[in-house]
């Protein structure tokens, strides 16, 4: 099957703190484009639910967004090497550190971000 996305994804691993009311969740964001990322995480949440979403930067630079779930896939834990759990999260608003996080979509910087 071939991506039809429009916009270009850059590969990341940063850690990513999530949740509804609190962020008590945590994962990883492994891909992320300028209208939102992946979040790699046993804990899933449905299509439609709002979350609120801590990235922290290589550099322990604090990004907060709140975001919807686009899609949401969760693997059985034993096979989570092969099909990964996640979540697609589409952003509603940037609170903090926009700057930050668009630069983590800066097709030049080439190199995977690493916690």
């Amino acid at each position: 099957m071939s991506d039809t996305r429009l916009e270009k994804r850059n590969k990341k691993r940063l850690s990513v703190k999530f949740g509804h009311d609190k962020m008590e969740h945590i994962g990883y964001l492994s891909d992320v484009s300028s209208q939102g990322f992946f979040v790699e995480s046993r804990i899933v949440y449905k299509p439609g639910v709002v979350l609120n979403c801590e990235l922290t930067t290589r550099n322990e630079e604090i990004i907060l967004v709140e975001g919807r779930v686009q899609w949401s896939k969760k693997g059985a834990p034993r096979l989570n090497h092969i099909i990964k759990s996640g979540m697609g999260i589409y952003i509603l608003k940037v609170l903090q550190g926009e700057h930050e996080y668009h630069a983590l979509n800066d097709l030049n910087q080439g190199a995977v971000s690493c916690p």
